[in-house]
């Protein structure tokens, strides 16, 4: 029993993969990550929306037992002259 609640506190922790200043780039990087099946979600300091002459700190954040691979995707690089290739009619 006390390994379950070991599990179970793991799910509960938190990291920060990525930090962003721009909520579209932020966006772009969830959609990759949900579509590799790493659950996140975008924590967004309102503070900026309120003094705007602060900075953004727009954060995604996953479960600490997915942080090598999320690790590990924004890592990744897009090769896009091999996509490019492989959509040629």
């Amino acid at each position: 029993k006390q390994n379950k609640n070991r599990e179970d506190m793991k799910d509960r922790e938190f990291a920060t993969v990525a930090r962003f200043s721009s909520m579209e780039q932020a966006q772009v990087v969830k959609a990759m990550l949900d579509s590799m099946g790493v659950n996140n979600q975008i924590v967004n300091d309102i503070a900026a929306d309120i003094l705007p002459m602060l900075e953004r700190d727009i954060r995604i954040i996953v479960n600490t037992a997915d942080l090598p691979k999320a690790k590990q995707l924004m890592k990744a690089k897009f090769d896009k002259e091999s996509f490019k290739d492989a959509w040629k009619e």
